[in-house]
């Protein structure tokens, strides 16, 4: 029912388009014949309708006089089918009579019960009347076509039909049969007309829809004005009514967190709250500007593409609405990491020293040493309390460094990626992880000592625990005392090490203060000079690698090695 009052709906109104079109031409023969073929498609319509009519009512007889129930059912069925036809007809021809008039508004309306699904459709309906206003034409060319296919197939089918019917009607042996065939004939025939009156209508359908148009520039012109007075027009007011509003309001944020970092402590929780609701309230405020601006310049493509955004993001928040939850845990200063206090990120300590949007860490250490961080990184951190006296760094620029793998030079660069030292006249970088790893020891902060072991030969075993360490001792102590590292001379002293296979060893400790540690391996140098310095001086011989052979009977033979350790 629904699809022939749709074809009939549509062919009525086509054609009083086209007999208002022609009333307003001049009466040329093309605009009389027009309307000629018009008044003939009207009175086949009437006709039409008075044929259903009168088949109705002769089925009705036929029902009535039926002798089986099957034969009922069949008739009933063709019946029903016929009142829908008509009643399709009459609504269609009732339209076209009145020119045009919403007849749906003179019935009354069902209540209907509220139905998110539907209201939702109702309010993204503009965006597919867009859509569809859009490809229109193309659409309805193709529809167009498809149905031209339809009526053309069914066509040709019931004119098949019709010779058949003819050919059996006219070689019938009796009359009664004769008389069957011609009533069969008739409802054929009254098919056969309709369909060449629909496809008549899509014919002349088709030809509108391909005929030229407009000039292309024309129309490329329209289109350009359209899209700059419309929906670009209103999306621009949109964005640049948002961008005011989060401006002024990003103002008053700024002027606000002035006012509370001004007073140099901790803010309390019950301004971070605030600040967190005047946050929400800034991206509300911001979203709803733009909303108005599409409202009221009555925009619904934009406002339906803003709220399916909306209701994506809505989804979206539902899966990541935990870990929103941590994070503004965090920015209240509930959370792992607080503010004020040390965390270790990339093995480094860092400071805690705001908590906002973002995160502020800061390393006072290191160069370029503050980091703005999301505060999804802080909710993977745990934060404590740190000393006043606790290092950010092992080291500083400028101080001398000793790694354990004997690498010893001046730090030149500390960042939070790597760490540049001068060593041997070269510049050296670490990753600071590496830098780390070598366990840096700083000599230039609270000073360093140089020691070396010096062994004697066992001649003097009798007197190199006392005598011989103190004597040493005072040798080394004073002639560093003299040189241009005694300043810098924390304490001295020597003491016994070891026997070992060909020497008695002995360690020569020195701590210095950190001023001299740029001087480390030339003191190292010093020490071991200044020890043979005393060696000379007080005829103590220095030993040398021997080796003893044994022979039967013999004294044991040395042959010595004059290489001195």
């Amino acid at each position: 029912m629904k699809s022939s009052f749709t074809q009939l709906l549509a062919l009525l109104l086509m054609l009083a388009a086209s007999a208002c079109y022609s009333a307003q031409k001049t009466d040329s023969p093309a605009s009389v014949s027009v309307q000629s073929d018009t008044w003939r498609t009207f009175e086949n319509l009437f006709n039409t309708i008075r044929q259903a009519e009168q088949d109705r009512d002769s089925m009705r007889n036929q029902m009535r006089a039926a002798k089986s129930d099957a034969e009922r059912e069949r008739l009933r069925g063709e019946i029903e089918l016929l009142e829908s036809n008509i009643e399709s007809l009459r609504l269609a021809w009732e339209l076209w009579a009145t020119g045009g008039v919403d007849l749906q508004m003179f019935y009354p309306k069902k209540e209907q019960k509220f139905d998110w699904r539907e209201e939702m459709q109702s309010a993204f309906e503009p965006i597919v009347v867009e859509i569809k206003r859009l490809t229109e034409r193309p659409r309805k060319m193709e529809r167009q076509r498809s149905e031209q296919a339809f009526y053309q197939q069914r066509l040709a089918a019931t004119d098949a039909a019709l010779k058949s019917i003819v050919a059996l009607k006219s070689s019938a042996p009796s009359a009664e049969l004769r008389s069957a065939f011609g009533a069969l004939e008739s409802r054929w025939r009254m098919r056969y007309e309709e369909y060449q009156n629909q496809l008549a209508l899509i014919n002349l359908q088709l030809a509108e829809l391909s005929a030229p148009s407009r000039p292309t520039q024309e129309r490329a012109s329209e289109a350009l004005q359209e899209l700059l007075s419309g929906h670009f027009i209103n999306l621009l007011l949109a964005v640049l009514a948002a961008a005011l509003t989060y401006g002024v309001l990003r103002m008053l944020n700024r002027l606000y967190a002035r006012i509370v970092t001004a007073r140099g402590r901790p803010r309390p929780l019950l301004a971070r709250v605030a600040h967190l609701s005047f946050v929400l309230i800034s991206a509300v405020l911001t979203l709803l500007a733009g909303m108005a601006v599409l409202y009221t310049r009555g925009d619904w493509i934009l406002l339906g593409l803003l709220f399916i955004v909306l209701i994506g993001a809505a989804l979206t928040l539902q899966r990541t609405l935990p870990g929103y939850i941590k994070e503004a845990k965090v920015f209240l200063n509930l959370g792992p990491a607080r503010e004020g206090e040390r965390v270790i990120y990339n093995g480094l300590p860092w400071k805690v020293q705001v908590l906002n949007m973002y995160a502020t860490l800061v390393n006072p250490a290191l160069r370029g040493g503050i980091l703005k961080l999301p505060l999804s990184v802080l909710t993977t951190l745990i934060s404590r309390r740190d000393d006043e006296g606790e290092p950010w760094f092992p080291t500083r620029e400028k101080d001398f460094v000793l790694l354990n793998d004997d690498s010893y030079g001046q730090v030149s660069l500390q960042t939070p990626e790597v760490v540049q030292m001068l060593v041997a006249g070269a510049l050296k970088t670490y990753p600071v992880g590496a830098f780390l790893d070598k366990y840096p020891q700083n000599l230039s902060l609270s000073g360093f000592v140089v020691q070396i072991k010096f062994g004697i030969d066992y001649r003097h075993q009798a007197t190199v625990t006392a005598e011989i360490s103190k004597k040493l001792e005072d040798f080394i102590a004073a002639h560093l005392k003299d040189s241009r590292y005694g300043a810098h001379l924390k304490d001295c002293f020597v003491a016994f090490d070891e026997a070992a296979a060909s020497s008695l060893n002995l360690l020569v400790w020195t701590s210095f203060s950190g001023a001299a540690a740029d001087a480390y391996l030339h003191l190292r140098r010093l020490l071991q000079r200044l020890a043979v310095d005393a060696c000379n001086a007080n005829n103590w011989t220095m030993p040398f690698n021997q080796m003893t052979v044994h022979l039967a009977g013999d004294s044991p033979v040395i042959y010595a090695d004059r290489k001195t350790q």
